[in-house]
């Protein structure tokens, strides 16, 4: 029985990252590994398929910057052409933050796929037309809702399928993993209640109910704030996310047309319409 065999790697560094002070202290790079060197590498020890993150191991956390995408197409160039095979499947990975990140990722790549990490984290629908868009996209009541509704549905799983014993250290225990989960997908909210955020992270706040009993609390104060209140906020802007509290988008990419199959133009047309009888029957409400 054959067993297929992944590998995902980064960047190899440059002298050019190097001399742009994305390498920590290192000014100089001796004898690098080029980016045909690493690939030749991966497929003569028979791997069948390749993940790039577009940023070398050095570009992390704070030190994050835009993806190379360019780099990843050219990896995907050169796996396809040393291997022989048009095809040879290559995902590209990093500067993902949306679902329109997705499809201009593929068109500039030309990648297999696209994998996505510290975004699905804060929205686990990114993959998903019309559930996955930047927060600006919407409606502020809508992401209010969506990122509620993530924090409720994985509560639920959490009850169900809790994370293992001590995963995540002895103290706090597996609720530590409910926790991360939890400033994840609030993340924005959070950061204007401090109180909330204070109380998620404080090991006496270390059971399912509880975290139920704050998710409450945020809601309630959310209730009553309307549109237009809620877009003066800080939590309304796209720059509020987890995912770009160290980054910033690929913004040196220019936006590429985007083909959306017919499929995906049904199913934004069905949700443009769902949300035009939702506002009608709002109204028709408020005028009873």
């Amino acid at each position: 029985q054959e067993i297929g065999v992944t590998a995902k790697i980064r960047l190899p560094p440059t002298q050019a990252h190097a001399d742009a002070g994305k390498l920590g202290n290192m000014s100089k790079i001796s004898g690098p590994q080029t980016i045909d060197e690493r690939m030749r590498c991966l497929i003569d020890c028979g791997v069948d398929l390749i993940t790039v993150h577009g940023r070398t191991r050095f570009e992390n956390k704070v030190t994050v910057g835009a993806a190379d995408w360019d780099a990843v197409e050219q990896c995907v160039q050169s796996a396809r052409d040393y291997s022989g095979d048009a095809h040879y499947p290559i995902f590209a990975n990093g500067g993902i933050e949306c679902y329109h990140d997705v499809k201009k990722c593929l068109y500039k790549t030309n990648a297999s796929g696209v994998m996505s990490s510290e975004s699905l984290l804060e929205v686990p629908g990114l993959f998903c037309p019309g559930k996955g868009d930047m927060a600006s996209s919407g409606t502020a009541k809508d992401v209010l809702e969506r990122q509620l509704g993530y924090a409720d549905m994985y509560l639920d799983y959490a009850t169900v399928f809790p994370p293992l014993s001590g995963s995540l250290g002895v103290r706090g225990g597996s609720f530590n993993v409910v926790r991360s989960h939890l400033f994840k997908f609030l993340h924005r909210y959070l950061e204007e209640n401090e109180d909330l955020r204070s109380w998620l992270g404080d090991q006496a706040l270390n059971t399912i109910k509880q975290a139920r009993d704050l998710l409450t609390d945020l809601r309630s104060r959310y209730d009553k704030i309307d549109e237009e209140q809620l877009r003066l906020k800080n939590s309304w802007g796209d720059d509020s996310s987890w995912y770009r509290r160290h980054r910033r988008r690929n913004t040196e990419e220019p936006d590429e047309p985007i083909q959306l199959s017919i499929e995906e133009r049904k199913q934004q047309a069905k949700l443009r319409i769902q949300k035009m009888k939702e506002q009608r029957m709002k109204k028709s409400v408020n005028t009873v």
